[in-house]
């Protein structure tokens, strides 16, 4: 018997639904489906049956369902197979807005409804992403989370722009000026259109972004970036197919974003390829902490040689 997850339609929806297969996904939930309530025939009933039709090697399954809605009433008589923790199979609704009008009162205790976080009034936003970085383990100064917070409005831009500094930092304390580089200046988003346009095999898009990330003295901090980024695709490359998901989530690499970029640049250049680059990126990094350092010459070298094997899998884009 399934358990039944909603997520109505809000701005953290996205990420909501994201961390929450990560936590199941720990548990040792595999994601079976993901399918779009248009396509479904059959209604309600339907997705609780394919539920429960996990693969072999599958005891705990999480079935995704988008725009929801469309699935129409629930039935009454359903809600005597809901269970709630340890069920054996789990059904996550995505709602495109307020899922009242589709689940009877009698039902409401029986489900668990993913709500929106409370939003944060301006004068509170500092102290709020402070506290957030905190709980991820990000060094963020002060006067850099108050830039942030007067610049950004969204709860969720303000996140997003945090992962990103980040990623860039790898440990390092952020402060304004790193902020103003990454978020703010011309080349503001170039780490995300670097990481972005190597996964695709996009080298115009690649040259325009380093000419601003090579501001920086050292390659470590992309390296470190580069390495994150692709990391997914090396599990995907050494892992079989029903243990891939297990994996990921081990090292928790369950947003559907950075996986699909993952997958991308297995598709691009290959898994032989992929493999090769990470190990560079591994020797050129322990080489940049010493004296043997190649700086950003090495780190070129390793970086067009991998862009140089997706002719060999597919017709390169621009």
């Amino acid at each position: 018997m399934p358990r039944l997850i909603v997520i109505e339609g809000h701005e953290s929806q996205r990420r909501k639904l994201e961390e929450l297969l990560s936590a199941l996904s720990k548990k040792g939930y595999v994601l079976l489906e993901k399918t779009d309530a248009s396509s479904v025939q059959g209604g309600w009933p339907a997705i609780f049956a394919a539920s429960r039709s996990g693969g072999l090697f599958d005891d705990q399954g999480m079935t995704v369902v988008e725009s929801a809605e469309q699935l129409g009433p629930f039935p009454e008589h359903l809600a005597e197979f809901l269970e709630k923790e340890d069920a054996g199979a789990v059904i996550v609704a995505i709602f495109g807005g307020d899922s009242k009008k589709t689940f009877p009162k009698e039902v409401l205790d029986r489900i668990e409804f993913v709500r929106s976080d409370a939003v944060v009034p301006p004068w509170k936003r500092r102290e709020w992403l402070l506290s957030l970085a905190r709980e991820g383990g990000i060094k963020l100064d002060d006067s850099a989370a108050a830039l942030l917070a007067e610049s950004i409005e969204s709860q969720e831009e303000l996140r997003a722009e945090l992962d990103k500094l980040a990623l860039y930092a790898n440990g390092a304390s952020i402060g304004p000026e790193v902020v103003k580089t990454l978020s703010f200046d011309e080349g503001g988003n170039a780490l995300l259109r670097f990481l972005d346009g190597v996964c695709q095999a996009r080298p115009k898009i690649v040259l325009n972004a380093l000419k601003y990330l090579q501001a920086d003295p050292s390659p470590l901090p992309l390296l470190t970036a580069l390495y994150n980024r692709l990391r997914p695709a090396l599990y995907i490359a050494c892992y079989p197919e029903r243990m891939q998901s297990r994996a990921l989530a081990a090292i928790g690499a369950t947003r559907e974003y950075a996986l699909r970029m993952a997958r991308g640049a297995l598709t691009a250049y290959g898994q032989d390829a992929v493999k090769r680059f990470m190990l560079s990126l591994i020797r050129l990094s322990y080489l940049e902490k010493t004296s043997a350092a190649e700086g950003w010459i090495g780190f070129e070298v390793a970086l067009w040689s991998l862009m140089n094997e997706a002719g060999k899998n597919r017709p390169r884009r621009a």
